[in-house]
């Protein structure tokens, strides 16, 4: 009976997300660099790279329209490019990521401008160079699985259901599994993005 209850209270959680919200499918085209710090100098010679990602989130309102919390799902990839022996290496990282951001539209219907900020929690699928894959979760000098962060946001959300936006990201999480004993050292992601969503199922939010 109580996981009967559950279940129903799940159902109904499910049917109002969609009967309240718009669903938005985007993608993502920007650079993405590694900020680092090993043992407390830092890493100047990461430069930025070529980054890509694909999303869906929901835009679910609040009681006044130009208020909506945007949790969502993407796939893409973060990480760097610096000079390894005199070759330029490139750090590819997959991620599947869960962002959850909060939305203020300077009009609550229609064509407007409107701004964002939140986080993210991204869980690391893949690892490598042009040389080859790279460890997870496997020993000193490894990349960790988890990643989590911030974002921000400004973009136009347009009545015909188009959408642009500028992303920024920063990770605050250390992705490296360094040795015991190496101090004050770090590796960070960041992300800098122009987003084209189209919404579907459109309202009036």
């Amino acid at each position: 009976m109580i996981m009967m209850k559950k279940l129903l209270l799940a159902a109904m959680l499910t049917v109002s997300t969609f009967a309240f919200s718009q669903g938005e499918l985007f993608g993502t085209i920007g650079m993405t660099k590694f900020s680092e710090k090993d043992n407390g100098q830092k890493f100047e010679d990461h430069k930025g790279t070529l980054s890509g990602k694909l999303g869906f989130t929901f835009w679910i309102p609040f009681e006044d329209a130009r208020f909506s919390i945007n949790p969502g799902i993407t796939y893409g990839n973060m990480g760097t490019k610096f000079k390894d022996s005199n070759d330029d290496t490139t750090v590819t990282l997959g991620y599947v990521s869960v962002p959850v951001d909060f939305v203020y539209k300077i009009k609550p219907i229609g064509s407007t401008f409107f701004f964002s900020g939140g986080g993210y929690y991204g869980y690391l699928t893949s690892a490598e160079t042009q040389y080859g894959e790279l460890k997870i979760n496997d020993g000193d000098y490894s990349y960790k699985r988890s990643d989590y962060g911030v974002n921000v946001g400004a973009g136009y959300f347009f009545g015909n259901g188009i959408t642009l936006r500028l992303t920024y990201s920063q990770g605050l999480a250390n992705i490296m599994n360094y040795p015991t004993g190496v101090d004050d050292s770090h590796i960070k992601n960041s992300n800098f993005g122009l987003s084209v969503g189209y919404i579907l199922f459109k309202k009036r939010i």
